[in-house]
């Protein structure tokens, strides 16, 4: 009888620690999709950043249309 106890106790301890990994990827999984929907914004950010001032520079007449147009799609592409 002790036997089938201390299986059952094996069994329960495996079962346990298979539930903590996977709670513990879960958890790892959902840190690293937060720290990249953060990085897509700050890039966005950034980019939104990037074309107000070159559209300040164009406004300003400091850069010509081609040279806005040129400097407009590097930004865009990156």
């Amino acid at each position: 009888m002790t036997l089938v106890y201390i299986l059952i106790f094996f069994i329960l301890f495996y079962v346990a620690l298979t539930g903590f990994k996977a709670v513990n990827i879960g958890i790892e999984a959902k840190k690293r999709n937060k720290l990249e929907r953060n990085k897509k914004k700050s890039n966005k950010k950034n980019v939104l950043k990037e074309l107000e001032s070159l559209n300040n520079l164009y406004k300003s007449r400091a850069l010509s249309k081609k040279e806005f147009q040129k400097a407009k799609n590097q930004i865009l592409k990156n």
